[in-house]
């Protein structure tokens, strides 16, 4: 495997200001209102539930009403941070320590890091999402959001959710698991992408739509490069504007999709 994008990008400023917790017997980052009947579960990139782009990201969709919750997918795994920028041929400050090891060592940590963590990922998914729709009570909506790795997980495991949102999706067996597009979804990709570009994210919409699904939302975005949603370089107007507008999308599907039930009012009869 070998995705220099994947281990691309630029470190974020701020401070979460969610908690950690236990999820279904798996640790995770909670941000929003306890009592939340909309509840977002993100499925990270490979930096990890622990990686602060991701966490600011998460306070963002939860400052629009979400419950929002970032599980640890990896069980303590997760991809250094210091790969970032080891790969950016843009980035006139590279080092020859991070031409010649650093970035070389971070591509060979991928591919420990998938052998190990990709037979895990659905049943630690179904049983985070079992625990979310138990905590939440009926009536309660639960979408996903994924990104780069998590972004498979929003394709394949979509059925298992009210709505999906696929960010950059990595490691896609196309199109078999397209197969598991049964409810609304939404798809961001960069037009560029070295392997979920614009043509691929065209045809995944052809298809969808080809089998009758209506709730299919394909969005490109022009200018920006793999792994922008969550390490675009925010001082960069394109990139954040792009980092953005995905903000966006993926707040307005969920607000289209994450619809809940008004409680019935009760009936009072005269005495």
């Amino acid at each position: 495997m070998s995705c220099p994008e994947c281990v691309t990008g630029t470190l974020h400023n701020g401070t979460p200001t969610g908690t950690e917790t236990k999820v279904g017997g798996v640790d995770a980052y909670v941000v929003g209102p306890e009592d939340a009947k909309r509840v977002i579960l993100v499925g990270a990139d490979i930096f990890g539930w622990k990686f602060v782009n991701t966490r600011l990201l998460a306070d963002e969709y939860a400052a629009h009403g979400f419950r929002v919750v970032i599980p640890d997918f990896f069980n303590g795994w997760q991809i250094p941070t210091w790969s970032l920028n080891a790969h950016d041929p843009s980035n006139p400050h590279t080092t020859l320590f991070r031409r010649f090891v650093a970035a070389p060592a971070a591509l060979l940590v991928l591919v420990p890091f998938v052998l190990r963590n990709l037979p895990s990922q659905v049943s630690t998914i179904a049983a985070v999402a079992a625990a979310l729709r138990t905590a939440h009570g009926p009536g309660a909506k639960l979408g996903f959001v994924g990104f780069c790795w998590g972004g498979r997980f929003a394709i394949s495991q979509n059925a298992r959710f009210d709505a999906s949102v696929a960010a950059h999706p990595s490691l896609v067996r196309f199109p078999a698991e397209l197969d598991g597009v049964e409810r609304p979804f939404s798809l961001a990709v960069a037009a560029g992408d070295p392997d979920f570009n614009r043509a691929k994210a065209e045809e995944t919409g052809r298809i969808l739509k080809g089998r009758g699904l209506k709730d299919v939302e394909v969005v490109v975005y022009e200018g920006v490069q793999h792994g922008w949603t969550t390490r675009a370089n925010l001082a960069d107007e394109k990139q954040k504007k792009a980092r953005d507008d995905a903000v966006k999308q993926v707040v307005g599907w969920f607000d289209k999709y994450l619809v809940v039930d008004a409680p019935a009012e009760a009936v009072t009869t005269d005495p």
